[in-house]
């Protein structure tokens, strides 16, 4: 009979954390006005390492004619590492300057993607990712927000979960 009382204790405690986390996201969200108020970051498209440098400054000073001094200024200069997490702001389109890094979607899948602005030209909005060696072929769609905070290795949780459950259904 003991045992049965801890298997249900375990059980709801689980089904209340899944349910305080839910309603943390939402009133995140509510507060800082996305529907996508933190993202785990799960690929290295924006880290910042020894290739970076010549990567990142060299394409932004050959294709947009950036500075140095001007690259440095940007928001959250120095990338972001796999497994850490993002807090975003919704923001108005027209509020969004070069530089700032967004989430975005491209299909209207709500996949996420996190890039960083690098022109506007035409009423399009060009993206990268600092540690690619080339621009975005493609242009958000949905612009969920953007990155105003990073929290260092708090997105691993999801990822691992993510892989698992990936890892199961194959």
């Amino acid at each position: 009979m003991k045992k049965n009382n801890e298997y249900v204790e375990t059980v709801v405690y689980i089904i209340l954390g899944i349910v305080a986390a839910y309603l943390l996201n939402y009133g995140l969200g509510l507060l800082l006005g996305t529907k996508l108020p933190v993202v785990a970051v799960v690929s290295e498209s924006m880290t910042h390492d020894s290739t970076t440098q010549i990567k990142h400054y060299q394409f932004l000073q050959n294709n947009f004619n950036y500075s140095k001094e001007q690259i440095d200024s940007w928001p959250i200069k120095n990338g972001f590492l796999k497994g850490d997490a993002l807090v975003i702001m919704g923001v108005p389109e027209k509020d969004l300057k070069i530089g700032d890094v967004i989430v975005y979607d491209i299909s209207g899948q709500n996949t996420p993607i996190v890039h960083r602005i690098v022109k506007f030209e035409n009423g399009q909005i060009t993206t990268k990712g600092d540690h690619n060696p080339a621009f975005d072929p493609w242009k958000p769609v949905k612009i969920y927000g953007k990155a105003v905070l990073v929290i260092p290795f708090l997105g691993w949780p999801k990822l691992l979960l993510t892989q698992f459950l990936g890892g199961i259904s194959r």
